[in-house]
């Protein structure tokens, strides 16, 4: 990450505030945190969905003896389980890659961070986001460049623009649920980098 911050090409004369040094090493592994929560939610939704199937196939060929219906209400219970530890669909949702997934998001309503890379030429394809922003008080930034967003999301392709989501009150009980790992809360950091922008923002 480190390397990014020193490397320079051309800079949009609208990217303001650009982070640099700190801030942007920290927006950065906000995003990183952002997608681990986003990937681990996926996984577990994947394999709850997988149980579902197989617990579904389990009920529907059972019969009405006594025994099979012994064995339907543990199936049963084992979906209201399931159910009780259902996570919020916000989860597998975190982080929102590209300018028109960005844009849907804002006009939406969801609120978050909106990082721009400041190389994005011609500026016609971002000068939206800045205004879209404001108007809804959305903090937003610009970083190096569109390599360092599409690395940081595991794209092949350049991405522009990045929206990370704000995190939910209850996100560390959620967390609890896919990772014993206390460190994927990302919740400080979040306020971090959202106070840190709006302390050097010229706009908001």
């Amino acid at each position: 990450m480190e390397n990014y911050i020193l490397e320079e090409s051309y800079i949009s004369p609208i990217a303001k505030p650009k982070l640099t040094g700190k801030s942007l090493l920290r927006s950065l592994k906000l995003i990183k945190r952002a997608l681990t929560v986003e990937k681990l939610a996926k996984q577990y939704k994947l394999g709850q969905s997988n149980i579902n199937q197989l617990n579904k196939s389990n009920l529907q060929s059972t019969t009405d003896d006594k025994s099979n219906l012994q064995s339907t209400e543990v199936v049963n219970s084992s979906l209201n389980e399931l159910n009780d530890m259902n996570l919020d669909i916000h989860l597998t949702r975190l982080v929102k890659r590209g300018v028109l997934d960005v844009t849907k998001s804002l006009r939406k309503g969801i609120i978050g961070i909106v990082l721009i890379a400041s190389d994005v030429h011609p500026i016609d394809v971002v000068s939206h986001l800045p205004i879209l922003c404001e108007e809804l008080s959305i903090s937003y930034a610009y970083v190096t460049n569109k390599r360092i967003l599409s690395d940081i999301c595991q794209s092949k392709r350049p991405t522009c623009a990045v929206l990370i989501v704000k995190p939910v009150k209850d996100l560390p009980n959620k967390i609890k649920k896919l990772s014993e790992n206390n460190k994927l809360d990302y919740t400080k950091l979040y306020h971090k980098v959202d106070q840190n922008i709006k302390k050097c923002h010229p706009y908001l």
